[in-house]
């Protein structure tokens, strides 16, 4: 969250998308969720979150969806209708910034509180699923990486 703090003063100007650096994902459903992105801004949403329903992760955030593919909320433990995760990808609107300044100050450093904050204010999320998404966190990440990338060499 810190690294996104320090892009923030250049990102009040309009919508804007962020990653983490440890996340991989095919360029084809990115640049198709740029797009959507788009089109949930002009629908008046607030952000567009990437979910993904390929859970390989020791510590993943579950993330709950209701109607409308509308975010309900972030949960750090599994529980029943829970079937997306997050894929570290988040599109959002400069009305996130105020809500990342207070968590800042309330001293939350971790993106999943920042996801929950968003929710806990009223903002309008809506989840896009992307068919996979590869966290980076181990040595062993890697071959899965090379083995997903292996299709695409235009993976990020």
């Amino acid at each position: 969250m810190h690294s996104f703090a320090a892009l923030a003063p250049h990102l009040d100007g309009g919508p804007f998308v962020l990653t983490t650096v440890d996340t991989i994902f095919r360029t084809e459903e990115f640049a198709r969720y740029v797009q959507a992105f788009s089109e949930a801004v002009a629908q008046g949403y607030d952000g567009l979150m990437g979910v993904t329903d390929y859970i390989d992760d020791e510590r993943p955030l579950y993330v709950g969806v209701g109607e409308n593919d509308l975010i309900t909320g972030f949960h750090d433990t599994y529980s029943e209708g829970l079937r997306y995760i997050s894929g570290g990808i988040y599109g959002l609107t400069p009305n996130a910034l105020p809500i990342l300044r207070r968590c800042l100050e309330q001293g939350n450093s971790r993106m999943r509180n920042f996801q929950r904050a968003l929710v806990a204010e009223g903002c309008r999320l809506k989840a896009w699923r992307f068919s996979k998404v590869l966290d980076i966190d181990h040595a062993t990440d890697i071959a899965k990486a090379e083995e997903f990338l292996s299709g695409d060499a235009t993976c990020r």
